[in-house]
């Protein structure tokens, strides 16, 4: 008897598990019950084992078949030997021996050879099968290297008909054999894109380690792209080439290896690849302040992108504006720069339309831009929360604040009430450690609040009161305000120092030079500094660029009734630690495709960034030495987002422009998120098939509905450039197909052209036609093996004699034993039915 499924016994195991539920169920079982029951799950598993009886019989009419490899893989020296082998068992049988040839295809024996480029030796067996209806015996003599099917199955069902094989292994020989085994590139690129051609290629030395000299060659349909010498050492190996896509539509690569020393075959040794290009990217760069995004504008050019650059306040707020730009990429924009629609906007070209979106950190974004409970947020892989950390060291917060009489209204609230609002309420957002200073300024300046701690209860009214009762004055003098302001605040003793400047006005006159001045010597002292431009009258120019120098925040606010959330909004900026301002060596989280390639150990150092938890479902992908992220990504609805907390050049990555992988860490992330191009109302796909392959067309409309009855036609580009046309025919609703003869090895291009109701559809896709599976460089002992499981599923021998093969096949009755089992199976189970209804005593 033999097991044809012996792995199913593995099932018996559950049978103690089995007992153990039985037994604490909550009527308890007989153990005689338990007991049929155990051998009725026994018996049954042991029928799915498939068990099977032969016997022997009578001699069989049947001729014995003799089944000899005829592969490439044997060499024309082991093919004629195994030729003669073959002939030498069928001398010995007798004249009814039949002798069959394989190698892709089976043949005869005799002069007919097979199709060397190939060894279905399951082909073989079905032949064989069908050839001995009555049962039989069957040799094989091959090396086991296999090219078609399954053919351990064909070994199941030849027991099934009563055949026997008997195999005889032959070794192929060991000859020095190079082969070019994959070649990878991705499978979309787009114009101008820089990508990686990977070429790996195995190498079987002859008695040696000793690497092989060979030339690579790399192609572009007929257009050679370079030749270089190369060194291929033993077992596999990849060499990486980088190349820049070019025009939209397929483009056909093939990379070719010439040999110095012996090569056994040249069939392996080329390998070929497609990809569609499309058109290059259109990218929304939209900055928080004048030119804030021009360095990274001019990289993600460089890199092949169109990029488009905009003010946050000209942010289109309709959808199907944005949905013209493939990806969006915000530069330090506050949200305040920002409406309710046009955050609605962002989140949604992201979720409901699959747009990258891109955001990069800096003074006035983040938490420092008051994204938390917006929209906008709402798309980020970042919470808009800082991490945990311990008591927060107090802090110096200076109110510069407008006291012109532009400040005042002829009717309703002033802008200077709103302003002295705005400061009453700061003082809410800070601890009793903390300093506060309130200097009013028109041409001259008035300490309102000295610095002082903001303490507690009746000091805190105090305060309110003096601010309340801040009187208004006459011009504008904004660079004195600066002079008197900046120093008192340097002179603090808490080393986190903040100033906020608020004014409706102009100055009477203004030297930049000594805005700069005083600003960057409030710099060295740690000082930051934010400015609030409030009405259109405003200097909004000279408050930017202030703010800007100043590591500090700009903000326009139209509406006085906002000056109140907006210095609320400065306060906890400046009580909480929310930046981390050191230098702060960049770390490898995890591998990801926005780091491809990079070497995480030349990262520069930033001098800062905002600190962020990130969301349960964000990668983390770059990281600082505190567990913060630096660069993090999710998949938000149809699209994807990438938040980075540090900038992108000044002020907490100055080093990094001059980096030399600038270019490709920037346009690795931005490329990351845009989305794959839709494939339209065409699905087009090629199946291999025995005799090439076959061409499948889905055609439907916008709404689905099949597109039936229409004119379908393609154009097969070969791999030497020249071009066949053909027609296809339809098959099912809205599907049409064609068989194609593909007999040149390498890479085609298909355009299908589909003409229904005066409307032309048109698409291309690549195909490669890869070398034959018998130039595979493989294990032989993989052979032998398979060749030792033929035979043992059968009942063969290994290495038949000769003196073996005289006697004629004699045939063989295979009965299954699987249906008296599983009636033993059912039998049993009525007999404890009956015990268990107490039909007999127990």
């Amino acid at each position: 008897m033999m097991w044809q499924s012996p792995h199913l016994f593995w099932l018996l195991l559950a049978l103690p598990a089995l007992v153990l539920i039985w037994r604490r169920a909550g009527r308890r079982l007989p153990w005689l019950v338990v007991g049929i029951r155990m051998l009725i799950i026994a018996l049954l598993i042991s029928a799915l084992a498939d068990p099977v009886w032969r016997q022997a019989g009578a001699p069989a009419a049947g001729p014995l078949l003799v089944l000899y490899d005829q592969s490439a893989s044997l060499t024309a020296e082991g093919q004629a030997a195994i030729r003669a082998e073959a002939q030498a068992i069928a001398d010995a049988a007798g004249p009814a021996t039949r002798l069959l040839a394989f190698g892709a295809n089976v043949v005869a024996g005799g002069d007919r050879l097979p199709d060397s480029a190939g060894s279905d030796l399951t082909a073989a067996l079905r032949m064989a099968r069908q050839l001995l209806p009555s049962g039989g015996r069957v040799i094989v003599i091959s090396d086991g290297q296999d090219t078609g099917g399954n053919v351990l199955a064909e070994a199941h069902r030849a027991v099934q008909a009563g055949i026997q094989i008997d195999v005889r292994y032959v070794a192929p020989p060991n000859l020095p054999e190079v082969a070019i085994t994959r070649l990878d590139l991705p499978a979309l690129l787009r114009s101008g894109e820089v990508f990686e051609l990977t070429i790996t290629t195995a190498y079987r030395a002859l008695n040696s380690a000793e690497p092989l000299a060979a030339r690579l060659r790399v192609w572009a349909g007929e257009q050679l792209l370079g030749e270089e010498p190369i060194v291929i050492p033993p077992d596999q190996h990849q060499f990486t080439i980088t190349h820049t896509a070019g025009e939209p539509g397929i483009v056909r690569l093939r990379a070719e290896v010439i040999p110095a020393g012996n090569d056994t075959f040249t069939a392996n040794n080329t390998a070929a690849a497609t990809a569609l290009v499309i058109p290059p990217p259109t990218i929304l760069l939209v900055e928080g302040y004048r030119d804030g995004g021009a360095v990274l504008a001019a990289t993600l050019r460089q890199s092949g992108m169109l990029v488009e650059r905009l003010p946050a306040a000209a942010l289109p707020a309709n959808l199907d504006q944005l949905a013209a730009y493939d990806g969006i990429v915000l530069v330090d924009v506050p949200a305040s720069q920002l409406s309710f629609e046009q955050m609605v906007a962002l989140r949604e070209i992201v979720r409901s339309e699959g747009k990258g979106l891109t955001v990069l950190g800096g003074n006035q974004s983040f938490t420092l831009g008051g994204y938390a409970e917006t929209p906008l947020a709402e798309a980020l892989p970042l919470a808009m929360t800082p991490p945990p950390r311990p008591q927060r060291a107090p802090v110096s917060l200076l109110l510069i604040i407008d006291r012109s009489a532009s400040m005042s209204a002829a009717f309703g609230v002033s802008k200077f009430d709103m302003a002295k609002e705005a400061a009453i309420l700061a003082l809410t957002a800070l601890q009793p450690d903390d300093r506060i200073g309130v200097l009013a300024f028109d041409t001259d300046t008035l300490w309102t609040v000295p610095f002082q701690a903001v303490g507690e209860g009746a000091n805190v009214a105090a305060l309110q009161t003096q601010i309340a009762t801040m009187p208004l004055g006459g011009g504008t003098n904004i660079e004195r305000s600066l002079a008197v302001g900046l120093p008192a605040l340097a002179a603090e003793p808490h080393s986190a120092r903040h100033a906020v400047l608020l004014t409706d006005g102009r100055s009477y006159f203004n030297n930049y030079p000594r805005y700069q001045q005083l600003i960057e010597t409030a710099r060295a002292a740690q000082i930051t500094l934010s400015t609030i431009a409030i009405g259109l009258d405003a200097d909004t120019e000279l408050l930017e660029q202030l703010a800007q120098w100043g590591n500090g925040r700009y903000y326009f606010v139209a509406d006085a009734a906002d000056l109140p959330r907006i210095t609320l909004q400065e306060s906890e900026i400046a009580g909480a630690e929310l930046t981390v301002e050191q230098p702060v060596p960049v770390l490898l989280k995890q591998p990801h495709p926005l780091v491809r390639n990079l070497d995480p150990r030349a990262l520069p150092t930033l001098d800062g960034y905002i600190a962020l938890q990130p969301r349960p479902e964000a990668t983390i992908v770059l990281e600082s030495p505190a567990d913060d992220p630096l660069l993090a990504v999710w998949q938000y609805g149809l699209g994807r987002s990438v938040a980075w907390t540090a900038s992108a050049a000044a002020p907490w990555a100055t080093t990094w422009p001059g980096w030399p992988e600038y270019d490709r860490f920037w346009s690795q992330i931005v490329r990351y998120t845009l989305p794959t191009p839709d494939s339209g109302p065409l699905q087009v796909r090629v199946e291999p098939t025995a005799a090439g392959a076959r061409l499948v067309v889905a055609a439907q409309t916008a709404g689905g509905a099949p597109i039936d009855l229409a004119q379908a036609s393609a154009r097969v580009t070969l791999p030497d450039g020249s071009e066949q046309s053909v027609s296809l025919s339809q098959i099912a609703p809205g599907t049409y197909a064609r068989e194609l003869a593909l007999a040149t090895i390498g890479p085609y291009q298909i355009t299908v052209a589909l003409f229904a109701g005066g409307q032309t559809l048109q698409r291309s896709i690549g195909y490669v036609l890869p070398p034959p599976a018998e130039y595979t460089l493989t294990d032989p002992a993989q052979g032998e093996a398979l060749l030792q499981q033929i035979a043992a599923i059968t009942g063969g021998s290994l290495e038949p004699a000769l003196a073996e093969t005289s006697p004629l096949p004699v045939s063989s009755t295979v009965t299954s034993l699987w249906p008296l089992l599983a009636g033993l199976a059912l039998a049993l189970w009525l007999v404890e039915i009956a015990l268990r209804r107490n039909r007999f005593a127990l």
